[in-house]
């Protein structure tokens, strides 16, 4: 999944569920209720996404049904830790690294 979530506080017009991600040049930003519709429509529970730096390794986002999971740390020369998910008996364990 390519595009990034955004907070609904951000989106100015209520029918808009998608914005383009000037940020990165590509894909959209996506509001929590996009990501309901998605996961509804797809019947999933979560989403777990990657390449977005996130200083602790990994955030939950968007009513907790989005996981954002970076696993290298200190990335081009940042602090940020590491993570990792275990998904184990319909259950996900984040596992941060702590790597200082």
């Amino acid at each position: 999944m390519w595009s990034d979530p955004i907070s609904s506080e951000a989106i100015v017009d209520a029918q808009k569920d998608f914005l383009p991600n000037s940020k990165r040049g590509t894909a959209h930003m996506f509001s929590a209720e996009a990501l309901e519709e998605f996961l509804s429509r797809n019947e999933l529970s979560h989403v777990v996404r990657a390449h977005e730096v996130q200083q602790a390794g990994f955030q939950v986002q968007q009513k907790g049904k989005l996981l954002t999971v970076f696993s290298s740390s200190h990335y081009c020369g940042g602090s940020n830790e590491a993570a990792c998910i275990l998904a184990d008996r319909q259950k996900l364990r984040t596992i941060r690294l702590d790597t200082t």
